[in-house]
């Protein structure tokens, strides 16, 4: 195996499993014979190891803020920082029709720039987004239907609808959009809502309110109870998301098995041949 095949298999192993894989990629792989059928043997072992489980704590992402829609919506993701190959972001899948630039989603995927991430009936997807810095900028249109449910973090999120657009940073959101209005119910920070055919109309919107925009107007904020809030979010838990990890303790059993066959295979190559001294007949 050369560098380059090396480097190309670390690579897809680290996108099949989780991101632990990365260090991989301090090592050198300008490595070859030895060297390099070791680390094809971490890798495969590494392999071996991978499992999937359900995502536990949806309202954490280990990077900076995500999107999670309901089924039968999409959007389109930018981000300012980003080319348009860059990865920003990662996907995660539940149900057959949740689509990637039209193409489906097992489980997971990796997002890049300007990707339009859509839901077919009985589907959900998860945008966990990887920002830059704290400067980051993060815009989400043609969001024309559907539910969503936004975790900004420290990364600005502005979100477009048939109705209103809506900047949000440090927030928790809720947005329900039909043909007719753009919902907003703010669940933690501050929002602001400009409306789509009028930038000139613009309000804040504090956690605990909702607002609704329709394509004229802005209607005044009014406060939401958490079992409105809970109504709202509820679709969230008709879904199950999985992410792919790494099983450490499969990991070290595979590797202890091959040890325990790789010795045996050496201690029978040792004793084999008899009074042959070394297992093979020299000859002068």
């Amino acid at each position: 195996m050369d560098a380059t095949q090396t480097k190309l298999f670390f690579c897809e192993i680290r996108d099949i499993c989780s991101r632990r894989y990365q260090w991989f990629m301090s090592f050198s792989f300008n490595l070859s014979g030895n060297k390099g059928l070791l680390l094809l043997l971490i890798a495969i072992l590494l392999l071996a190891g991978c499992k999937t489980v359900p995502i536990q704590d949806r309202n954490f992402a280990e990077r900076d803020g995500f999107l999670e829609q309901s089924e039968n919506t999409g959007f389109r993701v930018h981000h300012n920082a980003g080319t348009d190959n860059a990865v920003i972001g990662s996907m995660y899948a539940s149900g057959k029709s949740a689509l990637l630039n039209g193409a489906q989603v097992k489980i997971s995927a990796k997002v890049k720039n300007h990707s339009f991430v859509s839901t077919g009936p009985q589907s959900s997807a998860r945008v966990e987004f990887k920002a830059s810095d704290s400067s980051c900028l993060i815009r989400v249109d043609r969001f024309n239907v559907g539910n969503a449910y936004a975790d900004t973090s420290d990364c600005q999120q502005n979100i477009e609808t048939l109705h209103a657009r809506i900047q949000a940073k440090d927030a928790i959101l809720h947005i329900s959009v039909s043909q007719h209005q753009t919902e907003v119910m703010v669940l933690s920070g501050v929002i602001k809502v400009i409306l789509l055919e009028d930038a000139t109309q613009s309000i804040d919107v504090r956690a605990d309110h909702g607002i609704i925009i329709t394509h004229e107007a802005i209607n005044r904020p009014y406060p939401v109870t958490p079992d409105e809030v809970w109504q709202r979010i509820r679709w969230r838990g008709n879904f199950q998301l999985y992410k792919t990890v790494v099983d450490w303790n499969k990991v070290i059993a595979v590797a202890v098995t091959v040890a325990i066959v790789a010795a045996a295979i050496l201690l029978s190559r040792g004793h084999g041949g008899g009074g042959h001294g070394g297992g093979f007949p020299r000859h002068r």
